[in-house]
């Protein structure tokens, strides 16, 4: 069989990488140009995975074969996955973009961000472009914990003359967003409201206006519509008071598995379920539409801007996301009843909630974003078994679980000193019922953190090193929610130390 003769693949194989390389599934191009459409893309991702594997496995020192085993993994969301393959190929094409662009994006999605950030600062010389670059180092300079440099670099970026509306400044806007907001910059805001353009879905009611900033709102019916995660929804709907005292009449947009608990604890307000938008300045939900015409609104706000109309207030806000939950009265019953029997059961202990682990994780059909961000955040199984079958917080706390029953089948049952709330977890009206019976939480940076925080519960949010721009960037305390006691990781991926000082909080607790 006659080969090439600087690659040693066979002419055959030749034409089947170039047919594999005409049209990727998912390019990896630091110029995120579109591919146009090919025979090629009709093909399963997985196929294409395997197709690439073999291909190099015949033609190991073909960089072409490496990029198409990345850009297939991107296809079958194992973007995590890209790194041994992304340094196979830089050590063949050592100033090839694509390679770097994949060896950072894996290294961050593995929770290296220092690697990555250094990967990027490593390659500077090569032909960049300049927002492209800029966007992508200062945000994994952000989640490494170098913090003053990632504002420096990303607001040169949020600063340069190209269009607002560029997607690599509504990018660097984000993470800007979030650099400020972990210091206690409440700039921050200003930057975040950007992402109802690029990556957050949101409602547009095109019948009224957009809130423009103003501080009086006496007279005013503002329709408040959501966006984002639970988590999200749980905090900055806290500043629904800051609207309603500068006189808004308030309406509320949220998801379904929610609303009980917003409707619940937003008395006054009108809450009406709508679906999430999934892309942004999407048309009301229609099924929301009547009860909307019914409210006559005269303005919107989407729920980015919630946290806005504080900055106007002086002094500032202490906190700035105050609690505001409570628990459907049926649900609040049930709890009541529940929790008087089981401390009968355990007289003197402390009953402490535990939330451990973030069920996207297992979830094969999300983004390698979302899927490896909740990896990152959820805690061991075996680390959490340290505190449950510690014999000495046996005789002071009896441990609750906080998992729906579903979610716990996915990530295990710990051993040891922990129960399960009788009257079950079926809803986040359940959650909350539970959590305002306990004596403190201890959750991973999730939903339910969130929750116990709004509630008003003290709790013990257990996060990496790039933990969310909520809990800030140090010391204990979060800047934002008064409730939440942050331990964070000194080395990304080592619980050990959380662990035990999780058992030392709550003996002081």
């Amino acid at each position: 069989m006659q080969q090439h003769p600087q690659t040693g693949c066979s002419g055959a194989l030749l034409r089947s990488l170039r047919y594999l390389s005409a049209a990727p599934f998912t390019r990896i191009s630091p110029t995120n140009s579109p591919s146009r459409p090919s025979p090629a893309m009709t093909l399963d991702p997985e196929q294409r995975l395997l197709q690439a594997l073999v291909a190099h496995a015949r033609c190991p020192s073909e960089p072409a074969l490496l990029l198409q085993i990345c850009e297939a993994l991107v296809g079958v969301r194992r973007d995590e996955q890209m790194l041994p393959w992304a340094e196979k190929g830089l050590a063949l094409d050592p100033r090839n973009r694509s390679f770097v662009h994949a060896r950072a994006r894996a290294l961050r999605l593995l929770g290296q961000h220092a690697q990555a950030a250094q990967a990027w600062i490593d390659f500077a010389t090569l032909d960049w472009s300049p927002l492209f670059y800029q966007a992508r180092l200062g945000r994994d300079l952000y989640l490494s914990g170098d913090t003053t440099r990632a504002i420096a670099l990303l607001e040169q970026v949020v600063n340069a003359p190209a269009d607002d509306h560029d997607p690599d400044k509504l990018r660097a806007r984000k993470w800007l967003a979030e650099a400020l907001l972990s210091t206690a910059d409440a700039r921050g805001f200003s930057h975040w409201i950007w992402r109802n353009r690029s990556d957050s879905g949101n409602y547009r009611y095109s019948a009224v206006p957009m809130w423009d900033g103003q501080g009086d709102l006496r007279g005013e019916r503002v329709l408040v519509t959501h966006q984002m995660g639970y988590g999200d929804q749980f905090m900055m709907l806290g500043s629904i008071a800051h609207w309603r005292a500068a006189g808004a009449e308030i309406m509320v947009t949220c998801d379904e598995p929610i609303h009980s608990v917003v409707e619940a604890s937003l008395a006054g307000c009108r809450v009406v379920v709508a679906r999430r938008p999934m892309a942004p300045r999407s048309p009301l939900d229609e099924s929301a539409l009547p009860a909307v015409e019914a409210f006559a609104p005269t303005m919107q706000a989407t729920l980015l801007h919630l946290p806005m109309l504080a900055a106007h207030l002086q002094p500032r806000p202490d906190p700035w996301f105050a609690a505001w939950i409570r628990a459907p009265q049926r649900a609040r019953d049930q709890a009541a009843s529940w929790a008087y029997t089981l401390r009968a059961q355990h007289p003197g202990k402390a009953l402490v909630g535990v939330f451990w682990d973030c069920a996207q994780r297992h979830n094969r059909d999300m983004r390698s974003k979302e899927r490896s961000w909740a990896a990152l955040r959820s805690l061991p199984l075996a680390a959490l078994e340290r505190l449950t079958t510690n014999a000495a917080l046996a005789s002071r706390v009896r441990f609750i679980s906080l998992h729906h029953p579903v979610a716990e089948m996915m990530g295990g049952s710990p051993r040891g000193n922990i129960a399960h709330y009788a009257p079950g977890i079926m809803s986040f009206g359940d959650t909350a019922a539970c959590i305002e019976q306990l004596d403190a939480v201890i959750s991973v940076d999730s939903g339910v953190a969130n929750l116990a925080t709004m509630i008003g519960k003290p709790t013990a949010v257990l996060v990496n090193p790039a933990g969310e721009w909520r809990w800030g960037a140090t010391g204990t305390r979060s800047p934002w929610m008064r409730e939440a006691h942050v331990l964070r990781q000194t080395t990304p991926g080592d619980w050990d130390d959380i662990v035990f000082r999780t058992a030392e909080w709550l003996v002081r607790s």
